[in-house]
């Protein structure tokens, strides 16, 4: 799962889980690259060099699983395919757990754990 702690006057203002089940958690790269036969690194660091990552937005990984399967029948490179689940991941927590309306909301500091 994630999670989220605002600090506010050096206490801890708010705790935010996120909404869904495991949407977009870092376990689904794991699960996807071993699926490819791939070291998680690898899949990864293909991810990284994607040009046109797969938009599959911030929903459950079940149904985020399909999407990537019909994106492997469209043709989407494994590079592709791992930018947009990277990319998953980051708007899950922005938007599912952190709940951020503005960019403005996050503060000047922004630490990330996991």
């Amino acid at each position: 799962d994630m999670k989220s702690l605002r600090i506010r006057n050096g206490g801890i203002d708010s705790i935010m889980l996120n909404e869904a089940c495991s949407s977009g958690c870092g376990s689904f790269i794991s699960t996807f690259a071993t699926g490819l036969n791939m070291p998680v690194e690898a899949f990864a660091q293909a991810g990284i060099q994607s040009m046109s990552p797969v938009d599959l937005g911030t929903r459950c990984t079940v149904f985020m699983n399909s999407r990537v399967k019909q994106a492997q029948k469209e043709g989407a490179s494994v590079s592709d395919i791992s930018g947009g689940i990277a990319m998953s991941i980051v708007k899950n927590a922005l938007f599912k757990v952190i709940r951020m309306r503005s960019p403005e909301e996050m503060g000047e500091r922004i630490v990330v754990q996991g």
